[in-house]
């Protein structure tokens, strides 16, 4: 059961393999779906979804100004919503603040270049990028 000195917010956790990216309570939490952008609040009905590449957006987090926003750039994963908590699972978490614009323009560019025959090489290429794409739009926010 939720804290009472947290009503109103949610516990969001961020997991890579290779340690917790993220542990913290904000009041709204934002999500980039495979199939769009969903926003999770207090009270949000549970569910389960597939993450596609882009920023986790956690809003007034708690200790900071209500409407202060941490972004996060995700690509790929899962994210489980129940009881109040968001857990998010994937293999890459960057801060935004962190993310290099002429890296992430060099891997775009990279990826872009990169030769495809066959329907597998054609959606893993895609799939690398929209990765990609995201990585810039998330390094361009920052600047």
């Amino acid at each position: 059961m939720a804290d009472p000195k947290q009503a109103g917010t949610v516990r969001c956790v961020i997991v890579t393999p290779e340690q917790t990216s993220l542990d913290t309570q904000a009041r709204s939490v934002s999500l980039p779906l495979f199939d769009g952008l969903r926003g999770v609040a207090h009270g949000h009905s549970p569910f389960i979804g597939r993450l596609g590449a882009g920023e986790v957006r956690i809003v007034g987090e708690q200790g900071g100004p209500a409407d202060a926003v941490r972004r996060l750039f995700v690509e790929g994963g899962f994210v489980e919503v129940a009881h109040d908590e968001v857990t998010v699972i994937t293999q890459r978490a960057v801060p935004a603040e962190k993310v290099d614009l002429a890296a992430a323009r060099a891997e775009f560019d990279k990826v872009s270049s990169m030769r495809a025959t066959g329907d597998e090489e054609i959606a893993a290429r895609f799939r690398a990028q929209q990765a990609a794409r995201a990585l810039v739009r998330a390094a361009e926010r920052r600047g």
